[in-house]
């Protein structure tokens, strides 16, 4: 028989799950809204357009231009309409081509032989060009003050026996997962800090031991960010427009979100108990 007081754990355990479904079912339908939109669908087109580029040649890229951001041939630019600047030097990478030739056997007669060879081409970085605007879209920024629930998450990083190091991150990234130690990029404000934080506590809870086989890299952002948004919410930050459209740009959707439910859940609720707990109240590491 269940006395009174463990009812009260209990009950307060399944309001705060049915909230945390509740807002799961808010974001999956804001992710949807933003992938039907003719912005997104505008992006996604012009995005099509650019070429998938071989890890060698990004690092060829990166060397030449380590700026770069969206690089495509001179003719590609001119069809997004946009015009490589007279006088910009271009970027070389390696481009494969294919071949058939006739080879003649011993026999006297021929066969058709396929073949590949590479060659250097010449790209642009948008930089270096002028013209129409890309369809964008913007993911912004947490612009909120929230330095006391980024104090309780590094507490929580803590006693998770996390590090967190801040400090500004060259790749542009708010914050990277290492497992057993996250990076996060102090040039943004501490409600974006927090959010960043909670993400990647997410990760490491999520993706570093018990990774489901066969998980995408999407998926994988899509549950850290689905996290983030949750916590976030629950401590009064506004992080619908920013975590619905960062999902939607990983192709994630509301039935990918809810596939995920029970695991972005259960990590939500883990965190924000940790957040609540006496210990992460007073700062102090458990």
């Amino acid at each position: 028989m269940q006395t009174l007081s463990e009812n009260g754990p209990k009950r307060k355990a399944q309001e705060l799950r049915a909230q945390i479904d509740g807002r799961l079912a808010t974001l999956a339908g804001a992710v949807d809204e933003v992938r039907a939109s003719e912005t997104f669908r505008a992006y996604l087109d012009t995005q099509a357009k650019f070429h998938s580029y071989s890890w060698h040649n990004c690092m060829l890229i990166a060397m030449q231009r380590p700026s770069a951001t969206q690089v495509a041939g001179y003719r590609q630019w001119q069809k997004l309409g946009r015009q490589v600047r007279k006088g910009e030097k271009s970027i070389a990478i390696i481009a494969p081509c294919t071949y058939k030739r006739e080879v003649e056997r011993d026999d006297g007669e021929t066969d058709i032989e396929a073949g590949v060879y590479f060659r250097a081409v010449s790209v642009f970085d948008i930089a270096q060009t002028d013209g129409d605007d890309l369809p964008t879209v913007d993911v912004p920024t947490i612009d909120a003050v929230a330095d006391d629930l980024l104090a309780k998450l590094l507490t929580v990083a803590r006693s998770r026996e996390i590090r967190v190091n801040f400090g500004q991150i060259p790749s542009g990234a708010f914050g990277v997962s290492k497992g057993g130690t996250i990076d996060i990029d102090d040039q943004h404000p501490t409600g974006q800090q927090a959010k960043t934080l909670a993400h990647e506590l997410a990760h490491e809870a999520l993706h570093k031991q018990d990774r489901p086989h066969g998980l995408t890299r999407g998926i994988a952002e899509l549950e850290a960010e689905s996290v983030a948004y949750v916590v976030g919410t629950h401590f009064g930050l506004d992080c619908e427009v920013r975590s619905s459209r960062y999902i939607a740009l990983w192709n994630g959707d509301g039935k990918a979100l809810k596939a995920s439910l029970d695991r972005i859940a259960t990590t939500a609720r883990d965190i924000i108990d940790d957040v609540e707990a006496p210990n992460a109240r007073k700062g102090v590491a458990a």
